[in-house]
């Protein structure tokens, strides 16, 4: 029996429905990505329940650059008084910097480089491939070396036997000895010879002793003499002489990062990155970065790879190389410390020193291959590090002086700056976005907010919030933020469509607005000229995937605005009586017809506006098969 449809019941148009939005996928064709993501997208990011904001501004810290040049470092430290100061190296000076005031030079004599810092014992130790620095919170000066014991309860003669305590401290040529007298012996021979120039300083007991008075030095064979023996006692005579090996200090001061790590403790400090030795890492003594023990070195893998960086992982530290990832752990051997190494990963490391972040535990950083994740494992595996940046790789291995990439990890964030783009993995949602126009050196996090050095010139910048008065700026500079759909064929490739209207869930804002375009096999350019998007502001005709748009023009639909009474960012021009913070519907007609595949456009580009779309919807039919 054949059946007949109630010529009534006429079925609503379908809509297509863009929420919650997801971020970047450069991997494949936008006829191929989700469609909830975007093939080309700049200085959005996803924010509340998938919605898509535009990312604040930024503004400069202080008045006047400190001159051409980027920003080499950045460091917060508190000094005696509990006050929070920041450092700033920019050129051969080094300054602190407080509040908004412009920075007040502390020391000039740094090597033009990027400059690395870290804290030990209420001191900020400073590093820049040449010197080794230490600043108390009111002076910057070359660190004061300490004085090892190298052997104790010697005897006096040529073959004074004795106990092994400390090693030769790399950082400097002095070294103690300690004896025991005996009344008879005069004397004292030192382990090292010949000794330097520098004045020997000797103690009996603790009376400072005089040259020629009390004894002469024979620097040839090491050798000290009493006139009178020193008397029986134990350890009673300590000699404290200097043997220069010339090329020791540099194995330390020539290197540029470091990490403090012990085990369950962060007692000591690990530095390398040595351009001589570029496979070596060195320690510090105990809770001491003034000693480099001359024994405390770790060769990890091969010469012809150089160590790259440090993270960690609960209780070891990752030694980040070239093309390979290490692991150290902290072991008690017969109650000496030791530091054994073992290899996880034999494919993946890093040639971008500066991407190494730590991230819920997982150690990330740029490879040549892409970013990658270190999951927790003590096993050597190849499949223990997972590629967590397929969807941008397309973009991000072209970009030129990758290795210079530079990052944080901020607010859930992982940045990734070069060449002023930022490419963000938000690893709450596992997405990426971009951000452009930020022109950033080194990243440091202060009280919450994010700032950036300059890699242009001597200037610091703060990232605004959104409860700031004119957030949505970039140092009085618009900010070009837009979203382009995938290619979409609403699921019927092979049939024509016509797309009715477009339904965009929008936020209110003190000032907002929108300019919807779409792209189609069909579109042509609309007779009103002046509502074309403005190319020289959008980049969108440099946009990365503007070559695979079926040489389509651009459509514009219309603008939506949406203001809400704010006293506080009043502007007349844009006046509205509208209290309301509830997200409105924008409804816009766009008789698209016979139409393959469609992508939506939506931008802003207006200065102090924000933007938020919680979600698209477009009402469309589908129509005959196409010829």
């Amino acid at each position: 029996m054949m059946a007949f449809l109630n010529p009534k019941a006429v079925a609503e148009p379908p809509l297509l429905r863009i929420s919650p939005f997801k971020g970047i996928n450069y991997s494949v064709n936008p006829t191929q990505i989700d469609n909830l993501q975007s093939p080309d997208m700049l200085n959005l990011y996803i924010g509340e329940r998938g919605s898509l904001v535009k990312r604040t501004g930024f503004e400069k810290v202080y008045l006047n650059s400190l001159g051409d040049g980027k920003i080499n470092g950045l460091r917060t430290f508190r000094n005696n008084l509990g006050i929070n100061e920041l450092l700033i190296a920019h050129s051969t000076k080094l300054y602190k910097q407080t509040g908004k005031n412009q920075p007040e030079e502390i020391y000039d004599g740094l090597a033009n480089n990027r400059v690395h810092f870290f804290e030990m014992g209420g001191k900020c130790y400073i590093m820049d491939g040449t010197n080794y620095l230490v600043f108390d919170g009111e002076t910057v000066k070359q660190i004061t070396p300490y004085i090892p014991t190298l052997v104790i309860s010697k005897n006096p003669g040529e073959n004074g036997g004795g106990t092994l305590l400390e090693d030769f401290n790399l950082l400097t040529a002095g070294f103690k000895e300690t004896f025991s007298g005996d009344a008879t012996g005069k004397d004292f021979y030192l382990s090292l010879k010949p000794l330097d120039e520098t004045p020997v300083l000797v103690k009996v007991g603790n009376e400072v002793k005089t040259l020629t008075t009390d004894y002469t030095v024979d620097r040839t064979n090491g050798k000290i003499s009493f006139i009178n023996a020193p008397t029986t006692g134990t350890n009673n005579v300590e000699i404290t002489a200097y043997k220069t090996q010339a090329e020791f200090p540099n194995r330390v001061k020539k290197c540029r990062f470091s990490v403090l790590f012990g085990g369950s403790n962060d007692t000591r400090v690990f530095i390398s990155g040595n351009p001589d030795d570029p496979s070596f890492i060195w320690r510090s003594g105990l809770s001491d970065p003034t000693y480099y023990p001359e024994n405390g070195f770790y060769k990890v893998g091969n010469d012809g790879e150089k160590v790259q960086g440090f993270s960690k992982q609960y209780d070891y530290l990752v030694i980040e190389k070239e093309r390979s990832k290490w692991l150290m752990h902290f072991e008690l051997q017969s109650g000496e410390p030791t530091f054994p190494l073992k290899p996880v990963n034999d494919q993946v490391g890093t040639f971008a020193p500066n991407t190494i972040q730590t991230i819920e535990n997982n150690p990330v950083s740029l490879d040549r291959y892409g970013v990658y994740m270190l999951e927790a494992s003590t096993i050597r595996d190849e499949r223990n590090v997972s590629p967590i940046s397929i969807n941008i790789n397309e973009r991000l291995l072209l970009e030129p002086n990758l290795e210079q990439t530079i990052s944080i990890d901020f607010n859930k964030k992982y940045y990734l700056a070069i060449n002023g783009n930022v490419y963000i993995y938000d690893y709450m949602y596992h997405e990426w976005y971009l951000y452009n126009n930020i022109h950033a050196s080194c990243f440091i996090e202060i009280n919450k907010e994010l700032y950036f050095g300059s890699s242009n010139e001597g200037m610091l910048y703060r990232f605004k919030k959104e409860d700031d008065l004119f957030p949505y700026n970039d140092d009085g500079e618009f900010i070009n933020a837009y979203w382009m759909s995938a290619k979409i064929s609403f699921g019927a490739a092979e049939r024509n469509k016509m797309i009715q209207r477009l339904f965009a869930t929008m936020e209110p804002y003190k000032h907002t607005s929108c300019n919807f375009y779409y792209v189609s096999d069909k579109a042509g350019f609309p007779k009103n000229q002046d509502n074309l998007p403005n190319y020289a502001n959008m980049n969108y005709s440099k946009s990365f995937y503007n070559d695979k748009i079926f040489n389509a023009k651009t459509e514009f639909i219309n603008s939506a605005r949406l203001e809400w009474f704010d006293y506080t960012a009043l502007n007349y021009s844009l006046f509205s009586y509208n209290t309301s913070e509830e997200p409105t519907i924008v409804v816009k007609k766009v008789k698209a017809k016979k139409v393959d595949y469609y992508q939506l456009v939506f931008q802003n580009t207006k200065m102090d506006e924000g933007l938020k779309i919680d979600s698209i919807a477009l009402k469309f039919l589908i129509h005959n098969y196409r010829k």
